[in-house]
């Protein structure tokens, strides 16, 4: 079935236009079918001239060697799971670039489920990959929160503690085959006593009551299901309030799993919050074989020195990753193209430029991988060519990229790992 370039840019701006600037709720059956309905779009309008001609192949650069714990692992995705972590901004919110990633990857080397999802989101309405709701009286720490008692963060920067009858539930969808099901269910959680309680259910079937795993540290609760399940259910009944950290939907364990963990207004630095033990008992449960960043939205100023600032401070959280996770690849993405209106143009915003000249020295002194996302989209003022075309890739804030952008930066994204990873197969 082909779409009109009409139809692509009214599906797009339904779904984006409103949904990210006021957080628009899909409360009706049309709008979400107009959200599956992207694939569609994206897969009959490659074939577009103007969209064709945007973006260009950009190579990996830095320390490519570091790669190799990745690519290590590529090479027993048949019979090992590979797990990536993509933190990021607002450039990522709902699944964006991260949900076709996934697809690419498992596409080729196996692998089902969206990954880690946290309990409670400020993203869930604008995420098409998975339909994720879940009850009012949840406490909910991130970054973004007030913190009072200073409670350890888990690893996505937030965490969620319930009250008696708290619930959450998530439900997949097709938009993506990668996504569109599950077997295994991983729940993250500590600070549980005897008597912490939930009942949990999949496909709407029968609840069944466990007992959480008291103690203090990282605990995990795998549940297998009897087939291919697309609902999970949980909520919690009584006993001791524990620390919920997310959930992860995936599927028996071989294949790649790819975690989204995007946090707006955050430029990374927040990450050194996280405790480094934490990390550490992460790390032995989820075994990160690469870890990717993608930052760059919020760091702006007219003084330079502030990016000297934003360097010192990523170096130092870049390290602390490193030492919390010894034998996982480091992915850094370049800040993408921002652009500011002089007169009736709107050309590159000069921080853009300096944030990137400081983000390839974060990559040096770290001794990591770098992208260069703005290379890859067209350079200096080519913000603008995204904006413009047909269908839309990126949204009149001239900032983000809508899902059919960032599709497309996915793409490219993956062909530079994949570019990589052949050589390194040489």
């Amino acid at each position: 079935m082909k779409l009109s370039t009409t139809v692509v840019t009214a599906l797009i701006t339904l779904i984006w236009a409103d949904t990210f600037s006021k957080n628009l709720e899909m409360k009706t059956s049309q709008e979400f079918n107009a959200s599956l309905s992207l694939e569609i779009a994206y897969a009959d309008n490659l074939t577009l001239p103007v969209f064709q001609a945007i973006g260009k192949f950009t190579q990996l650069s830095g320390t490519i060697s570091q790669m190799n714990y990745f690519f290590e692992a590529l090479n027993n995705a048949r019979t090992h799971s590979v797990r990536i972590a993509h933190y990021g901004d607002s450039l990522i919110l709902g699944d964006i670039i991260t949900d076709y990633l996934r697809e690419k990857f498992q596409q080729k080397f196996g692998g089902q489920g969206a990954g880690m999802l946290n309990i409670v989101s400020d993203d869930n309405r604008m995420r098409v990959t998975t339909i994720h709701t879940y009850s009012s009286d949840w406490t909910y720490y991130s970054f973004l929160t007030r913190n009072p008692n200073q409670l350890p963060l888990g690893i996505s920067g937030a965490l969620a503690i319930p009250k008696a009858g708290s619930w959450v539930k998530y439900e997949t969808n097709s938009i993506y085959k990668s996504s569109s099901q599950f077997n295994i269910v991983k729940i993250y959680y500590s600070n549980a006593d005897q008597n912490s309680t939930i009942h949990y259910s999949i496909d709407d079937g029968e609840k069944i009551k466990l007992v959480l795993e008291p103690g203090s540290s990282l605990n995990e609760l795998v549940i297998k299901t009897k087939g291919n399940s697309k609902k999970f259910y949980m909520q919690f009944l009584s006993g001791a309030s524990p620390s919920f950290y997310g959930v992860s939907l995936e599927t028996s364990g071989n294949g790649v799993y790819i975690d989204n963990f995007p946090m707006r207004g955050n430029s990374g630095a927040s990450l050194a919050d996280i405790p480094e033990a934490l990390l550490e008992q992460f790390n032995k449960k989820l075994h990160y074989d690469l870890i990717i960043l993608s930052y760059g939205a919020n760091v702006s100023s007219p003084n330079k020195g502030i990016f000297t600032v934003y360097e010192h401070k990523m170096v130092n959280v870049i390290k602390k990753y490193q030492k919390a996770f010894p034998n996982t690849s480091f992915l850094l993405i370049s800040s993408s193209d921002r652009t500011q209106k002089v007169g009736s143009r709107f050309v590159t915003n000069p921080d853009v430029l300096m944030l990137i000249g400081a983000q390839k020295k974060i990559a040096d002194k770290t001794g990591i991988t770098f992208w260069n996302l703005s290379e890859m989209m067209g350079g200096k003022n080519s913000m603008n060519d995204w904006v413009n075309a047909s269908p839309p890739l990126a949204l009149k804030d001239y900032a983000h990229f809508t899902q059919l952008g960032g599709s497309k930066v996915a793409g490219f994204l993956y062909d530079a790992i994949m570019d990589t990873y052949s050589k390194y197969r040489k």
